[in-house]
């Protein structure tokens, strides 16, 4: 058939379904040929093609489940043999011929059977809201946390085994090479991934570190496209740049020496990373660039890690401006020739960048960096088989963890619940801090009664007793904390229209995100903390810190207080802001005349105390006469301004004073 045929039976603009590299970069059209029409006219040097995704999928899933499948049945037996208590009958069987299978059905009814075993998480049964336990089977029933690193040969250190197979759950399959950086480095220019390091296990293993404790959280990239581009040296969406983030980000994880320009320091860790990621941005001619979108919400998290508030904004703003000038949220951009990989890629890059921006502007009390009804696109697919995939606890010298840790992972359904508050977070933030407009009880009520409404609507296996890796305890301390920074501005007031007082709200919510993060240190230790966490920590802590001061009473609240701060000191080896918090916490319980037993020197007391600061940020607490705003005596007199915030430098709510606070729905709240 000729071309002329061809145009006339597909119509005129025919397009491949499966485009040049370079082509997919540009977001261009092309015709499919070596090399295609647009590479010889814009007169580019290599017009190469990936392999589509898509190809045969039903076939590749079913393959997948069989493997799976045989590889628990075979796990399930070689446990069992290991066992003292089983490993002679199950040797008899095998040794009379009984089949694998039956073998592995027996030991699945009798693991059933006695499975009644208290299981690590029970303590989340009494963190905030929750839901009736159900118990994961245990380790010989399905492939166990570091299930094989027990079955080294006698020259593998069981150590090592044991960091091999967590990175295989958490990354998948890896080319055996000596030098692995090498080998997953880019294709065709003979370079690794990053410059810093030429320790390619380091840098696999900083990477498993990250998919365990930090992803999905905030992510602004898909792993599965991630790793393969990572593994066969392709840019379509891994990059040098995204690689130095996120290793930038995982140093936080990490104790070892390498990490550190100075070991004594570990507030530095991955500081090399990060200076490789500057500069790589900085070098580039056009940002509008998939992974650079993506690698610029990596290093907005790691700058939050650290401390560094404003330029975790900055980073955060530009990610999610470019994402939008890229037109990441319109469904149009998505033709049919786009393969599913590259929409998938495009959702989660745009909804990362936005949960991430809609988190910042809460802790910060700001307007996000999108308009107010902009149009979101279609939230990522839930992938049963990426859902079913085990989340394994991986920890940097490798030490396995309880076997009962090991549990579904449910990435994608932890993220879209993650996308899902942060649309709700996006409508209260606009209510609150919009200018010219005045927030009335109604108004809060409603945005009130929409996160608790995704609360009653999160589906089961999320709730607190029915899973516990790190994304869902950290999705129940964002919703807490959410409800607790809606309320906080007004717990000096009461909502006349309503029998809900923000104060005990908001003490409630301190009490939960308290509860939840206990629960965390219990099973994993705070030293494996999501980035954010410290934040949480901190604004509960504040509460803590109000009612001891307004209600002297309470004879519970102290402790949790005293709680808070010991979570902050063993949260700051890995993340920085813990220790700004600690003693912004210091300046606060000094200023408010609050007795409080503080550990340390006070290391960062000065730089956030002090009102001549040239660049102070919105977790400075002392900005001169901006003090007025944070009042919390039990009563207020007229001439005191309502509204409550602890750092003057954050955003209020604009609500009417005087005889007009009334018709906003508002009166001013009697204490003791």
């Amino acid at each position: 058939m000729d071309e002329s045929a061809l145009r006339r039976r597909r119509g005129i603009g025919f397009v491949t379904p499966n485009a040049c590299v370079e082509c997919r970069k540009r977001k261009a059209k092309c015709d499919g040929r070596t090399p295609c029409t647009r590479c010889i006219s814009q007169d580019v040097p290599e017009c190469s093609y990936d392999i589509p995704v898509r190809q045969s999928k039903e076939a590749m899933r079913l393959e997948i489940k069989r493997l799976r499948d045989n590889q628990q049945r075979s796990q399930r037996v070689l446990d069992a043999l290991v066992s003292n208590d089983t490993a002679v009958d199950i040797l008899g069987r095998l040794r009379n011929g009984e089949a694998l299978e039956d073998i592995s059905r027996r030991l699945e009814r009798a693991t059933m059977s006695s499975s009644s075993n208290p299981t690590p998480y029970d303590s989340l049964k009494h963190s905030g809201h929750s839901t009736p336990t159900t118990s994961w089977s245990n380790a010989s029933s399905s492939p166990a946390v570091f299930g094989d690193w027990h079955k080294h040969t006698p020259m593998q250190d069981p150590i090592e085994c044991a960091i091999e197979h967590g990175q295989q759950m958490l990354l998948g399959d890896q080319a055996d090479s000596q030098d692995m950086l090498t080998h997953h480095g880019p294709k065709h220019n003979n370079q690794s991934w990053t410059t810093v390091t030429s320790d390619g296990a380091l840098v696999e293993h900083l990477l498993a570190l990250y998919f365990c404790w930090e992803y999905p959280i905030f992510a602004t990239i898909s792993k599965e496209h991630f790793m393969e581009d990572y593994r066969k040296g392709t840019r379509r969406y891994c990059s040098s740049l995204l690689v130095n983030a996120l290793l930038a980000l995982a140093c936080r994880f990490s104790d070892r020496p390498k990490m550190l320009s100075n070991p004594d320091d570990g507030t530095i860790a991955g500081d090399a990373f990060f200076a490789e990621a500057w500069r790589l941005m900085n070098a580039e001619s056009d940002h509008h660039e998939l992974t650079t979108v993506q690698a610029l919400g990596v290093m907005s998290i790691r700058e939050a890690s650290c401390g560094r508030i404003t330029r975790s904004s900055f980073l955060s703003g530009q990610s999610i401006r470019l994402a939008v000038e890229m037109g990441l949220h319109q469904e149009t951009m998505y033709d049919e020739e786009e393969d599913d990989a590259e929409k998938a890629v495009y959702e989660a890059t745009f909804w990362g960048a936005l949960s991430l921006n809609e988190m910042l502007s809460l802790c910060t009390g700001s307007l996000p960096h999108l308009s107010k009804h902009i149009e979101l696109p279609a939230k990522p697919a839930i992938i049963q088989h990426i859902e079913d995939a085990l989340w394994v606890p991986y920890t940097d010298d490798g030490t396995p963890l309880d076997q009962h840790y090991s549990q579904p992972s449910n990435l994608r359904t932890v993220y879209k619940t993650f996308c899902d508050l942060s649309e709700r977070v996006h409508k209260a933030l606009y209510t609150l801090y919009s200018p010219g407009s005045e927030v009335t009880a109604g108004a809060l009520i409603d945005l009130y009664n929409g996160y608790i409404n995704w609360y009653d609507t999160i589906p089961e296996s999320l709730r607190l007793g029915q899973n516990f890796t790190p994304a869902v305890l950290f999705a129940h301390l964002f919703y807490h904390s959410a409800t607790l920074l809606l309320f906080q501005p007004f717990i000096n007031l009461k909502l006349n229209t309503s029998s809900v007082l923000p104060r005990d709200v908001c003490t409630q919510a301190a009490d939960a995100v308290t509860g939840i993060v206990r629960s965390y240190a219990d099973l994993y230790t705070l030293r494996l903390t999501p980035s954010f966490v410290p934040y949480f920590v901190l604004v509960s802590a504040i509460i803590h810190l109000v009612t001891v001061k307004t209600d002297p009473s309470n004879a519970n609240v102290p402790g949790k207080l005293l709680q808070s701060i010991s979570d902050l000191e063993e949260m700051s080896t890995c993340h920085a802001f813990a220790l700004r918090a600690i003693d912004a916490l210091r300046y606060l319980a000094q200023l408010w005349d609050v007795e409080v037993s503080f550990n340390g020197d006070g290391r960062y007391l000065k730089d956030v105390t002090s009102s001549s600061s040239a660049s102070p940020d919105q977790f400075s607490p002392d900005i001169g006469i901006l003090q007025l705003l944070q009042r919390i005596q039990p009563v207020l007199s007229s001439n005191d301004h309502p509204l409550f915030s602890p750092f003057p430098m954050q955003g209020l709510p604009s609500v009417a004073l005087g005889a007009q606070m009334e018709q906003g729905g508002f009166t001013l709240a009697s204490r003791g």
